[in-house]
C-alpha cells in the first residue's frame, strides 16, 4: 500500500492527542496526497502496483509508533541491505527504533535495519543529504520533512529544510537512492561516528570523485560485547566537484573510541546549475569490501533506479501472494498483509551473492553450498510464530535458516540463541533454536544435518561440567529440577549474558522444560529410546514449581522452600531492569507464566483442575492480566481448546484480540514486533489458525478474518497444490464456528495437523453468531 503524509510530520505530531481519540473511533489519520507539487525537481512517480495486487495492502507505516519499532524504509524479503529514514539524533540517544512516526527531524538515511527489535543495532552507513553551505554536525544536517510515502520495496520522502526530494528502493544486498536536488550547492555526508548501534566508527579504504568504500562498526547488541564490520561500496552516479574526508566533531570529546575504526566521515558537495537528480549506489557485505562491490554490482548491473523498483515490488508480490485472502474490511487485508510482510524482514541474508560468509569466530570466511546462508535470529521472539509461519509458507527459505543455525553449531559447538551477523549475543533466555529445528523437522524439512543438530542440543542440555553458553543454570536444572531463587549463579546486579548468571528462574526453567520435551520428541524419531526418556522426564519438572496454595508456577528456593513474599502480578523487578518482570520471571509476571507449559497443557489442567484452569485462564482475559504486547502469553487465546466444550472462548478472544490490539495506524502494532513475531501472531490468528505447541505438526482452531484463505503449498516441499479456509455464513458478527468439514467429511477437533494441511485440500467452516456450547 501507498502511504502519502500530506501533512508535515511535524504537524502531524502536535496532533498525536487527537491520535487516541481518532483511533478509539477506528478512523485514520493519514490518507492519499491528492496535492500535485509542480516544482521542476519533483519526481514523476513510478507506476504503482496494479489494483489485483496484494502489495497494495501493505502499509509499512503500521509499527512504526507504540514502540512496534519497525520502519518504513526500502528492503526486500529477507533482505541484508535495508535503506532506512532515521529520524532519530543518535548522536545523543540510544534507541532500538531507526524511525519514529512523528519525530520532528530526519537525520539521514541508513543502509542495515534490524525490524522491531529492543536493544539499538544497525543502521550501519548514514548518508545526510543538505543545500546550501557545507554543514557536518547532526544539528546542521537534519531536516523538517514532510510527504511521506512507502510501500513494500520503497519509500519517499520530501527534506522541507533543504528542498530535496529522496526517494530509495533495494536489492537483497543493496540500496539506491535517487536525491533531487534544487539549483546551487548541494552535498552527501557520510559520518561513520552516527549509527544505532552501541559500537561506533569505521575506516574509509577508497574516497574518490564518485565512490566511497570501507567499513562502520557493528556490535554490543544488548550489552553482548562483540563487534563486527558492515562493509560497503558506494558509487555516485556523477562526480563531486569538491570531496574530502573530516573528523567526526559531535563525537571527539563525548565518545569514547572504537578499537580499530575511526570517527570519520566525508563529504561530497555539488554546484548545479539547474535541479538535477543524483544516484547515490550502495552495496553491503559482512566479509569485505571486495564483496560490497561485487553485490552492488551483480544485482544492480546498469538497471535504472525504476526498474529496480519494479523488481523490488515483484519480489515483494511474489512472497506475499503465496497467501491469498477473499472477503473481509480493507482494513482487515491491510493488517493481514502488512503483518505478512513484517514477518518476512527478517532474519537476514548473510550470504554474498559470490557464497561467501563469515563464520561465528568473526575471521573465517566460508562459503555457502547450495543454500543460502541467514542471521539475525531473534530465536527467543520468533521460535514461536515466525518460524512456523514460514515453515508452512516458505519452506525453502526455513530450512535454509535451519542449515544455517546447525552450521553455527558445527563451528562453535553450539546454537545459536540471539545471533547476529555471527555475532552471537546469548541474549534472552532458554534453549530457543530447539523448538524450531524440531519443529521444522517434524513438518517433514528433513533436508539438513540432523544428526549435528541432535548432538549440539543434546551438549546444551546436559553439560554442566564446564560453561553451558546456552543453559546457565543447568546444574541445578538437573539437579533439582528448577533453578532456584537463591542460587542463580551469582550476584543480581552482576547480571551478564555470558556469566552463567539466570535472568528469571521460573521463566528459564520452563523454557527449558519445552527445549527438553522436543530433545526427546526428535530422539524418539531417531531412535534414541533413553535420550527420549531421559529428556521427556526434565520436561516434566516445570511439576516441582507449581505451587498448590496460590495456585502459580512460583519462585523456589535450593532448600524447596517457596520465595516469599510472593505477588503475582509484580513485573517491576527481577535482575535486569525495572520492568523486566517479577521476582523469578523474565519480561512478565506470574499470571503471563501460569499457563506457559505448551508441551503438557493437559498435564497442568490435571495439576490444577480443570475448573480452576478455566476459571484462571478466563480470570486472564477478563482482568487484562493477559500482554498482547509480549511473547510470554501469546499462545494462550488458543488454550480453550484444550477443554471440550470450551472451544468457543478461543474463537471470542482471538477474535477480540486481533480487533482489540492491532490496527492500521502507526500504533497498528501493541508492542516490539521482536523481527515479526508479533506480525506472524496476527497473521496466524486471522488466517484461523495456530501453532501454540512448536515442535508439534499441529494448529489450533479459530475463527478466520475472511470469507476465504488459499495458502500455495511449495511442490518441491509438500505434496499437495493449495490448502484453502472457507468460511460459510461469513459475517462480522459471526465470530463462532457452528461446524467444520474437512475436504467434504465432517470435521470435531479443533486441532489441524499440518500434514493434512500440506496434502492440500478444503477445511470448510460454518460460522455462526451464537457460540456452540456443549
Amino acid at each position: 500500500m501507498k502511504r502519502t503524509f500530506a501533512s508535515s510530520t511535524r504537524a502531524l505530531g502536535q496532533r498525536l492527542g487527537l491520535g487516541l481519540g481518532i483511533l478509539a473511533t477506528g478512523a485514520m489519520l493519514y490518507g492519499c496526497d491528492t496535492e500535485q507539487n509542480t516544482a521542476s525537481n519533483t519526481p514523476t512517480p513510478a507506476a504503482v502496483a496494479e489494483a489485483s495486487s496484494v502489495t497494495q495492502w501493505v502499509d509499512p507505516f503500521i509499527g512504526t509508533a507504540n514502540e512496534g519499532n519497525t520502519y518504513p524504509g526500502a528492503v526486500l524479503p529477507w533482505g541484508m541491505a535495508s535503506v532506512v529514514p532515521q529520524n532519530i539524533d543518535f548522536s545523543k540517544h540510544k534507541n532500538s527504533a531507526a524511525y519514529h512516526f512523528g519525530a520532528e527531524h530526519i537525520y539521514g538515511f541508513g543502509h542495515m535495519q534490524l525490524s522491531g527489535v529492543g536493544c539499538p543495532s544497525s543502521g550501519a552507513l548514514p548518508v545526510k543529504a543538505i543545500t546550501g553551505e557545507l554543514a557536518l554536525t547532526p544539528e546542521e544536517t537534519r531536516s523538517r520533512y514532510s510527504k511521506e510515502q512507502a510501500e513494500p520495496g520503497y519509500y519517499k520522502v520530501f527534506l522541507d529544510t533543504f528542498n530535496v526530494w529522496a526517494e530509495m528502493t533495494a536489492t537483497t544486498r543493496s540500496g539506491i537512492t535517487k536525491y533531487h536536488f534544487p539549483a546551487g550547492k548541494a552535498h552527501l555526508v557520510f559520518d561513520l561516528a552516527v549509527n544505532q548501534g552501541e559500537m561506533r566508527g569505521g575506516r574509509f579504504s577508497e574516497l574518490s570523485a564518485n565512490r566511497i568504500e570501507g567499513y562502520q562498526i557493528e556490535g554490543n547488541f544488548c550489552d553482548a560485547g562483540q563487534e563486527r564490520k558492515i562493509y560497503f561500496s558506494a558509487e555516485l552516479s556523477q562526480p563531486a566537484a569538491v570531496y574530502g574526508q573530516f573528523d567526526s566533531p559531535a563525537f571527539l570529546e563525548t565518545q569514547k573510541r572504537t578499537p580499530n575504526a575511526d570517527y570519520v566521515g566525508a563529504s561530497f558537495s555539488y554546484e548545479f546549475a539547474e535541479p538535477t537528480e543524483l544516484e547515490l549506489r550502495v552495496g553491503i557485505s559482512f566479509v569485505s569490501v571486495e564483496n560490497a562491490r561485487e553485490n552492488l554490482v551483480t544485482e544492480q548491473g546498469k538497471k535504472s533506479f525504476a526498474e529496480l523498483r519494479k523488481a523490488a515490488n515483484a519480489a515483494w508480490e511474489k512472497e506475499l501472494s503465496v497467501v491469498e485472502v477473499t472477503g473481509g474490511r480493507k482494513e482487515d487485508k491491510t493488517k493481514f498483509y502488512t503483518a505478512l510482510y513484517h514477518s518476512l524482514i527478517m532474519p537476514h541474508v548473510s550470504s554474498d551473492v559470490n557464497g561467501e560468509y563469515l563464520s561465528v569466530d568473526g575471521e573465517t570466511v566460508k562459503k555457502a553450498e547450495g543454500f543460502t546462508r541467514y542471521s539475525t535470529f531473534s530465536l527467543w521472539d520468533t521460535y514461536r510464530t515466525v518460524h512456523p509461519l514460514i515453515t508452512l509458507t516458505h519452506p525453502e527459505q526455513q530450512l535454509d535458516m535451519v542449515r544455517s543455525m546447525v552450521d553455527t553449531a558445527e563451528d562453535s559447538g553450539w546454537l545459536p540463541k540471539w545471533e547476529l551477523i555471527g555475532m552471537e549475543a546469548a541474549t534472552m533466555v532458554g534453549d530457543p533454536a530447539v523448538p524450531v529445528i524440531v519443529d521444522t523437522y517434524r513438518k517433514g524439512l528433513k533436508d539438513f544435518d540432523v544428526e549435528t543438530a541432535y548432538q549440539a542440543m543434546v551438549k546444551a542440555g546436559t553439560q554442566y561440567e564446564t560453561f553451558n553458553l546456552l543453559r546457565p543454570g543447568i546444574k541445578h536444572y538437573l539437579d533439582l529440577g528448577y533453578i532456584p531463587m537463591d542460587d542463580r549463579g551469582g550476584e543480581p546486579m552482576e547480571f551478564g549474558w555470558f556469566n552463567g548468571i539466570v535472568w528469571g528462574p521460573v521463566s528459564t526453567t520452563l523454557e527449558y522444560n519445552l527445549a527438553d520435551w522436543n530433545i526427546s520428541k526428535l530422539a524418539e524419531e531417531l531412535g534414541y529410546e533413553e535420550d527420549a526418556k531421559r529428556f521427556y522426564e526434565q520436561a516434566q519438572s516445570y511439576r516441582k514449581l507449581y505451587d498448590e496454595e496460590t495456585g502459580f508456577l512460583r519462585p523456589r528456593n535450593k532448600d524447596g522452600s517457596w520465595m516469599t513474599p510472593f505477588d503475582p502480578l509484580d513485573r517491576h523487578w527481577d535482575i535486569r531492569w525495572k520492568m523486566s518482570g517479577g521476582q523469578g520471571y523474565v519480561e512478565g509476571t506470574a499470571w503471563q507464566y501460569l499457563f506457559f507449559v505448551p508441551h503438557d497443557i493437559p498435564g497442568l489442567i490435571d495439576l490444577m483442575g480443570e475448573e480452576q484452569f478455566i476459571d484462571r485462564l478466563s480470570s486472564s482475559f477478563e482482568n487484562y492480566y493477559f500482554d498482547m504486547t509480549n511473547e510470554p502469553d501469546i499462545q494462550y487465546p488458543f488454550l480453550f481448546n484444550y477443554v471440550e466444550g470450551q472451544e468457543h472462548r478461543t474463537q471470542d478472544i482471538v477474535t477480540f484480540a486481533v480487533d482489540k490490539y492491532f490496527n492500521t495506524t502507526p500504533w497498528g502494532i501493541p508492542g516490539n514486533d521482536d523481527a515479526g513475531t508479533l506480525s506472524a501472531w496476527l497473521a496466524f490468528a486471522m488466517m484461523g489458525f495456530y501453532p501454540d505447541l512448536v515442535g508439534e505438526p499441529q494448529y489450533q482452531l479459530a475463527t478466520p478474518s475472511f470469507e476465504s484463505i488459499t495458502i500455495k503449498l511449495d511442490k518441491d516441499f509438500y505434496p499437495g497444490d493449495e490448502f484453502r479456509i472457507e468460511v460459510e455464513n461469513f459475517a462480522e458478527e459471526n465470530r463462532y464456528i457452528a461446524s467444520k468439514s474437512l475436504n467434504g467429511k465432517p470435521f470435531n477437533p479443533f486441532q489441524l495437523q499440518h500434514e493434512d494441511m500440506v496434502k492440500g485440500g478444503v477445511l470448510k467452516v460454518t460460522a455462526s453468531e451464537r457460540a456452540a456450547l456443549n
